[in-house]
């Protein structure tokens, strides 16, 4: 039980002999709302401070997380090299390893073994081709170049220039690249000399008993046992 005198709070506790004791509690009216007031600023303060620092504390975290993520870059990163098989004979490689290539101009990752993931270095763009292309091959060449072909681009027409060579009698399958044009022409195989006479006496083929007998004048022969002339 609490009794208010002269401004002054006391407090009344009834002892478990039955005797009544006051206790002076030592609180001002006056500034006790005020303080509460005053303690409940300080902590709102206290409270937006905490978040602050709070968010100040995640910011750092990623922070971290990216020196982390950088530091295990540098420490997987072996470097620049001009050639793919440079790359390829780095000595100590470790799983999760990778390099840049400046002849493929993309990343070389190791797993187990060097192998080319087709990602662009991040730093390089590979260039478009002002090149103008190359005539087709017979064999077929894989190149070396580190540019793009233009969506555009046109291949010159291999095909040949040369006067198509005579037909023969059998055939001939070629070596040349080119392919021939589809208004080509062969010239014409005939044969220049002047053909022979025919014979005086000719002669023709006679078939007898199922044999072919060539019958020229004042020729014979024997058929089945019989002496044949022809006249």
């Amino acid at each position: 039980m609490f009794e208010f005198q002269s401004d002054v709070y006391f407090a009344k506790f009834l002892e478990t002999n039955g005797v009544m004791t006051l206790k002076n509690i030592n609180l001002l009216n006056n500034d006790f709302l005020a303080k509460i007031t005053t303690l409940e600023q300080e902590v709102n303060v206290i409270q937006q401070t905490l978040g602050t620092a709070t968010q100040d504390i995640g910011g750092l975290q990623q922070q971290i997380d990216v020196i982390n993520d950088e530091l295990n870059r540098q420490t997987h990163f072996r470097g620049y090299y001009l050639l793919n098989t440079d790359i390829q004979q780095l000595e100590n490689s470790a799983n999760g390893d990778f390099a840049f290539s400046a002849e493929s101009g993309t990343v070389w990752m190791y797993d187990n073994s060097w192998y080319n993931s087709g990602d662009i270095v991040p730093d390089q763009v590979s260039p478009a081709s002002d090149a103008t292309p190359l005539v087709d091959s017979g064999t077929g060449v894989a190149g070396t170049s580190n540019e793009y072909s233009r969506g555009d681009h046109k291949h010159p027409l291999q095909v040949s220039d040369v006067l198509p060579s005579k037909d023969t009698s059998v055939g001939i399958v070629g070596q040349a690249s080119s392919y021939a044009r589809s208004d080509h022409q062969h010239p014409i195989q005939t044969v220049n000399t002047i053909p022979n006479n025919d014979s005086a006496d000719g002669y023709y083929w006679q078939v007898w008993n199922n044999q072919k007998i060539s019958w020229e004048t004042g020729n014979s022969v024997i058929i089945n046992g019989m002496y044949c002339i022809s006249t």
